[in-house]
């Protein structure tokens, strides 16, 4: 749906990450229950669903910490569909989980040898009718070989990180990076695989959700993860000593959620080479994303601007500094790409005026978010009232506790104050609360309005998606079996139209 503009017309959508969705498997699958949400979601009247980003869960299980910013996430891959492919036997399923922890380790023990097996199948079966599609995804995406051939040498190496690996092949040496390759052939191809039953299944939910009208917006993660294909493959373009470990990492300043700042530890980007390059790996970057979404949230935008470096060393963020990012040398460089540029702003954090000047110069929309709104300060932009029509309102984020919890621990002085501006009463409960908030998004001048699906279920805090102050019990969160019901549809859609936000959707 490319040149389609997000912002052309009020609508809204529903942010909810796949591996979200309630299903057969342990976390959730491209197979019937993502179909079952593209349908639901069509009929709320929504326009947008909103994903994170498709790429592996890595350190701390999250999906912003992958193993590489280019292949698309194996768990998310439906057993149920390769069994029907005829590439596997009866899948051997964990139990399915909702509202409890997502046993990401035991996927790796329990659903990769069957994806594994899936891919021997189908590379050993030149007649199946998607073998072809291998061959062809193969062929056009430049990042599988690297890739693939990273997680082979993490098998071969018992999952330590790269530059725990020989020297040789941590410095890709070319004679023993062929050696290797030749060496670890049959599983490169395994990993090539099952990269591409990704691509295969979610591409056919893609096709679903533009049936139906509707667009997918994308994340993608400012940084990407040390242990990872992409620093590997081109160490030269990070700030990393020669042994590859780092001279400089990534975080943020003392905000909102931690007194001490956030140390993200990603490997920061040696933006002087990259720019000699053209921004080619950024170029590529981003070309992918657009593959598997509409639009693309670009996370940490005001690190385009200027970003947070942390020596290597830190044990906190609290001794960073600013630096100048690649600003509006960049942003030309994704027009000369993309020229209708389907991309949002996550403007959110510690901000100045060359970061505002640099989305409004480009035409980026921004994010405003309503938990935000209650700070002090006279000229809060998250309050409906000083919403531009091109911005994204939402509830909250992944980021954010849920509404009812978020309304729950509220202090007795701000809650008056926000049951005030929401005109609801002071001791309302959760529901009441949760549903004013998500009435207050869809009614504000915001061109689209996003509520997470946690919010619209009215969900207390065992269903926030993450903590940005914490490093472990994230990203688990499964949806309860009954999530999708026609009374919620109906009541969401009723509200929609209230506002104008009903999609308009396509014939046939």
């Amino acid at each position: 749906m490319r040149g389609v503009d997000l912002f052309d017309e009020r609508s809204f959508g529903v942010l909810l990450h796949p591996t979200s969705l309630f299903g057969h498997e342990p976390v959730g699958t491209l197979g019937a229950q993502a179909d079952r949400f593209v349908d639901w979601l069509a009929g709320t009247g929504a326009r947008v669903w909103q994903i994170l980003p498709l790429t592996m869960n890595g350190q701390y299980d999250s999906p912003y910490f992958s193993y590489s910013a280019f292949a698309g996430n194996p768990w998310l891959v439906d057993l149920a569909r390769l069994h029907e492919a005829g590439l596997l036997a009866q899948p051997r399923l964990l139990p399915a989980v909702s509202d409890a922890a997502v046993p990401f380790a035991d996927l790796r023990t329990e659903k990769l040898p069957q994806l594994r097996e899936a891919a021997r199948a189908l590379l050993a079966d030149p007649a199946h009718p998607w073998h072809g599609g291998l061959v062809t995804f193969r062929a056009a995406q430049d990042w599988v070989e690297d890739t693939c051939h990273f997680f082979a040498l993490k098998d071969a190496h018992a999952d330590v990180p790269w530059t725990a690996w020989p020297e040789p092949l941590r410095r890709r040496d070319p004679q023993a990076l062929a050696a290797s390759r030749a060496e670890l052939a049959g599983r490169v191809d395994e990993w090539a695989a099952v990269f591409y039953l990704f691509d295969l299944q979610w591409q056919a939910v893609l096709e679903r959700a533009h049936e139906r009208g509707l667009l997918v917006l994308g994340d993608l993660p400012i940084y990407v993860s040390h242990d990872s294909a992409d620093v590997w493959a081109h160490q030269d373009q990070f700030q990393l000593d020669p042994d590859g470990h780092l001279t400089a990492q990534s975080g943020v300043p003392p905000d909102y959620f931690s007194e001490t700042g956030q140390l993200w530890g990603n490997p920061l980007y040696r933006w002087d080479v990259m720019t000699q390059r053209g921004f080619s790996w950024w170029v590529a970057r981003l070309r992918r994303c657009l593959q598997l979404s509409d639009v693309v949230r670009i996370d940490h935008f005001r690190a385009l601007s200027a970003y947070w470096e942390v020596p290597g060393d830190a044990e906190d963020a609290r001794g960073g500094r600013w630096l100048p990012g690649p600003g509006q040398a960049f942003l030309d460089t994704l027009r000369r790409h993309f020229p209708d540029m389907p991309f949002v702003a996550e403007d959110l954090g510690t901000l100045d005026d060359d970061v505002l000047a640099l989305r409004d110069d480009n035409g980026l929309p921004g994010m405003r978010i309503l938990e935000f709104g209650f700070d002090g300060l006279p000229d809060n932009p998250h309050q409906p009232h000083r919403f531009d029509r091109r911005c994204i309102v939402y509830t909250g984020t992944h980021d954010n506790d849920t509404v009812a919890s978020w309304w729950a621990g509220l202090e007795p002085e701000m809650r008056v104050e926000v049951a005030g501006y929401y005109q609801i009463a002071a001791d309302a409960d959760a529901g009441r609360a949760a549903w004013a908030l998500i009435e207050a998004a869809l009614g504000s001048r915001a061109a689209l309005a996003v509520v997470p699906m946690q919010d619209l279920l009215v969900l207390d805090g065992r269903a926030r998606m993450n903590d940005p102050s914490v490093f472990v019990g994230n990203w688990s969160w499964r949806m309860p079996p009954n999530g999708l019901s026609a009374e919620l549809a109906a009541a969401l859609r009723a509200l929609a139209a209230r506002y104008g936000r009903v999609a308009v959707r396509p014939p046939g």
